[in-house]
């Protein structure tokens, strides 16, 4: 026993952002960048992942976006991912379905503009 306290991010290094990563805590970010999932995407069962991925100013992890987050966001600031750079979103930790685990860890997108409180416009 090493008395070190177990860092989860240590121990299973990625280069995306995941939901240990947080801490347990809401973290608000802003969107520096983003570009759509290519080769170099790989998921953890080996397969090639798809979607959107978004670069934050607060890691240098990259975010990939699941359609939730991805509706999440173009709710508060519109489609276009270029029209994101330079807004903000709020992460929290939570859990969500994830195959048949109805539990598993993961990231979720506040439904509210962190710098106006704006909700987003359903009908968007």
């Amino acid at each position: 026993m090493s008395g070190e306290k177990f860092q989860y991010a240590k121990a299973y290094p990625s280069k995306y952002l995941r939901e240990p990563d947080l801490g347990g805590k809401v973290s608000t970010v802003t969107i520096t960048g983003w570009r759509y999932c290519d080769e170099t995407d790989i998921g953890k069962n080996g397969e090639p992942m798809e979607g959107t991925v978004i670069f934050l100013d607060k890691t240098d992890k990259l975010f990939v976006l699941n359609v939730t987050n991805f509706g999440t966001i173009k709710g508060i600031h519109g489609e276009d991912p270029e029209a994101w750079k330079g807004k903000q979103i709020t992460l929290f930790p939570t859990t969500c379905r994830f195959g048949r685990d109805p539990k598993n860890p993961c990231i979720r997108i506040k439904n509210k503009d962190p710098e106006t409180g704006k909700e987003p416009d359903i009908l968007q």
